[in-house]
């Protein structure tokens, strides 16, 4: 098999057209974030408006009985998800400046950091997020609301949803 031998020439083209792709990574990730952002108060106000009819009637005239959480496991849950999917971002951007985000203060500090200058949290080691990652969870949980459930239960006791 032959290799290529590629001119001066070609690696700039190709160093400048990886930096261009970065570049509109970048761009593509700003923009999807700042979507999920307005989808995010978009969930919100929808979240709002559904408990301020649950506690108030239609009409406003109330006030009723506090809801039930589980009545509003829908938006919890987009909004979860939303959250997590921003955060993921947030974290990729990080990454790429060679950074993390402490979790306790949300202080930006080096990727090879094992405790945060801020607030002394201590990041765990390698070893630590693989044994975290192997150890078994000690009960299932509802994908909708999380609370603890047993181990063959098709619905959950909490909120009713299927599993």
């Amino acid at each position: 098999m032959e290799e290529k031998v590629l001119s001066a020439e070609e690696v700039v083209v190709d160093f400048d057209s990886k930096k261009k792709m970065t570049a509109a990574s970048h761009v593509d990730k700003t923009a999807e974030k700042e979507e999920l952002k307005s989808e995010l108060e978009s969930v919100y106000t929808e979240l709002g408006q559904k408990f301020y009819k649950e506690c108030c009637g239609q009409n406003g005239k109330g006030p009723r009985e506090v809801p039930r959480a589980s009545l509003f496991n829908d938006q919890i849950q987009r909004i979860n998800t939303i959250i997590n999917r921003i955060d993921t971002i947030i974290a990729d951007e990080l990454a790429a400046k060679g950074l993390k985000r402490c979790p306790e203060c949300e202080n930006e500090v080096v990727l090879a950091s094992r405790f945060c200058n801020m607030c002394g949290y201590k990041f765990p080691s390698k070893t630590e997020e693989k044994e975290k990652v192997m150890r078994p969870a000690s009960r299932p949980r509802c994908k909708a609301c999380g609370a603890n459930l047993e181990e063959d239960s098709s619905f959950c006791p909490s909120c009713g949803k299927r599993q």
